[in-house]
């Protein structure tokens, strides 16, 4: 069941430049989540953890963040639910999925609440550098203006183009 409070989609402010270097990692993967907290970390970025769905919108009604690394498989609440909240939120993080699943479960996802797809297995420094872009993009410039025109390792992330 999704329990969402309606506090966190309404009332929110533009983000600040720290706000907008905050980056939320979503997996129900310990190992994964920590690795990634360690590189985005050494990055200068400021980075929160959930093991689920439902933690992670725990954290969202209190922080903003300005890039969510998102994995869709969780138990609790999945990821496509995280995404369908994420999608109401102005303003709104970028949103990268990582995913294992297979390429029919990704197409299910909303091409204009979801900025990047990251394959399983991925390199970690690789995504690290992909995060600090997006998180330094949004420093820099609105989401309204955002264009994203990253290239790294081939089909390993796909970004998506991207609609304020």
């Amino acid at each position: 069941m999704q329990i969402v409070r309606r506090s966190a989609l309404v009332g929110r402010t533009a983000m600040t430049a720290e706000q907008q270097k905050r980056v939320l990692v979503v997996d129900d993967d310990a190992g994964i989540r920590k690795l990634l907290c360690a590189v985005l970390s050494g990055r200068g970025l400021s980075v929160d953890e959930a093991g689920d769905g439902q933690a992670a919108l725990d954290l969202i009604e209190t922080q903003q963040y300005g890039v969510i690394v998102l994995d869709l498989v969780m138990p609790v609440l999945d990821g496509f639910a995280v995404v369908e909240t994420l999608a109401k939120l102005k303003p709104r993080p970028v949103v990268l999925v990582i995913s294992g699943a297979e390429p029919g479960v990704i197409e299910q996802l909303d091409p204009a609440a979801v900025h990047g797809i990251v394959r399983k297995p991925f390199d970690a420094e690789e995504l690290a550098n992909v995060v600090a872009a997006c998180a330094e993009i949004r420093v820099r410039m609105s989401l309204e203006t955002m264009a994203v025109a990253l290239v790294a390792g081939g089909a390993l992330i796909s970004l998506l183009p991207f609609s304020g």
